[in-house]
């Protein structure tokens, strides 16, 4: 894991015109972790270097013990899986397990995290390289039985499962955990105005310009074919926005783009949309959502929204046609009518 630096990108709009007195300083990190930077922008803190210091230490267990393919908790939970035992992981990884699993529900569905055979078969588990050919509906089905996280068994920190074929992927919801310990440790810190940004997908604390009487943070959110921004939406104190698109981790074969969204109901990636961005209440919780809602597709998007509490979503099909719900709408400013504190670039350098 590499170590702290200096981020050196532009964060526009930060000082508001008029001011009386200068904003509060202003400190910037960048920390490699989970196949992508993640920066820290944070306002007036007196101890920021500890901060950065514990959240880098986190993130440097966080991206072996919740990535399935590195040895770890999660490796060995479901190894034990494989053999039919359960496993004690820790109490924060039991907490995320329980809440994966009352997401997938809620959403019926559509947020898998126990596809994690079928992205070992599509080969998403690994840095992009030439893929070859896709695999076979025999293959994707024989997969498919056991793909589900509703399988697993959550008692206190002990985790088992009554499908031996299940291979838990918490890829669609660990980045948005990582995020959230990442703004509980700034507050613990004393930190009130931050912003956390892993690839694009973000939380912020206060405002953009550290006090509490300025604007909130302003947020781009990409075009997912062209250069530039669909938009820009503020976020509250508390808030997060992820975006789940197709030009993420991606493949072509036979003039096909094959991305590493998968609809749990057919083991092949999601055809009919390239982009969703969801803002929520927390990082967990819209990481999960972007995903659930991507898979939808055009006729379940709405729905699957509400079910699990979104209401400021944005959907782009796969023609390209933006649609947003009302309370995404009141929030969205065209890009002319302001900058943005940071622009949504989901996935650009994830290799997984």
């Amino acid at each position: 894991m590499k170590k702290a630096a200096p981020i050196y990108v532009t964060l526009f709009g930060l000082l508001i015109a008029g001011c009386s007195s200068p904003p509060p300083a202003l400190s910037q990190s960048r920390i490699y972790s989970m196949g992508t930077w993640v920066d820290l922008t944070i306002r007036d803190a007196a101890d920021a270097e500890a901060a950065i210091s514990d959240i880098e230490t986190m993130l440097a267990s966080f991206e072996t013990d919740y990535y399935a393919w590195t040895p770890g908790q999660l490796a060995t939970l479901n190894e034990s899986i494989a053999r039919a035992e359960a496993s004690v992981v820790s109490p924060e990884l039991a907490a995320l397990l329980h809440e994966a699993r009352e997401l997938s529900a809620r959403s019926g569905g559509l947020f898998e995290p126990g596809l994690g055979a079928l992205v070992e078969l599509w080969g998403f588990q690994s840095p992009l390289t030439d893929r070859g050919t896709p695999p076979s509906a025999a293959e994707l089905e024989a997969q498919l039985a056991d793909a589900r996280i509703a399988a697993l068994t959550v008692e206190g920190t002990s985790i088992s499962s009554s499908a031996q074929g299940l291979k838990l992927d918490l890829g669609g919801i660990a980045k948005g955990a990582a995020i959230d310990i990442a703004t509980t440790i700034l507050s613990g810190h004393g930190v009130e105005h931050a912003l956390v940004n892993a690839g694009g997908d973000l939380s912020v604390l206060g405002r953009s310009g550290g006090m509490d009487n300025e604007r909130p943070w302003r947020v781009g959110i990409r075009h997912p074919r062209e250069d530039g921004l669909l938009g820009i939406v503020e976020l509250e104190a508390g808030e997060a926005t992820f975006t789940s698109g197709d030009y993420e981790r991606f493949f072509e074969s036979d003039g096909q783009r094959l991305h590493h969204l998968l609809d749990p109901e057919t083991g092949r990636p999601a055809e009919h949309t390239q982009a969703v961005t969801v803002i929520a209440d927390s990082g967990t919780l819209a990481d999960a959502a972007a995903t659930a809602i991507f898979v939808a597709g055009p006729e379940r998007w709405r729905e699957t929204a509400e079910a699990l509490g979104i209401d400021a979503a944005l959907r782009v099909d796969a023609g390209g046609s933006v649609e947003m719900t009302a309370a995404m709408l009141d929030r969205m400013t065209p890009v002319s009518g302001g900058d943005s504190d940071i622009i949504t670039l989901a996935g650009q350098d994830d290799p997984r």
